[in-house]
């Protein structure tokens, strides 16, 4: 399966994932951004987690890509 989002979506997900970059994440004892702890490429969608980003952030991340990945089941 390839994750491939159509361009304007990639555009959508990154304006998401600059709005989550407005909340602030205490790690370790240090405050940091949410874009801190992960790597987004958009084509194919790819994300790469830090090894310390919270598990709550993670599945955030992870439903902001999902509403945007084309439905593979109607691509029949």
């Amino acid at each position: 399966m390839k994750n491939i989002i159509p361009d304007d979506s990639v555009e959508k997900i990154k304006a998401e994932l600059t709005e989550l970059d407005n909340l602030v994440l205490e790690i370790g004892g240090r405050q940091l951004k949410p874009s801190n702890c992960y790597y987004f490429e958009g084509n194919p969608a790819h994300i790469l987690y830090n090894t310390n980003c919270p598990q709550t952030l993670r599945e955030k991340i992870d439903r902001i890509i999902l509403k945007y990945l084309p439905d593979e089941s109607s691509a029949h």
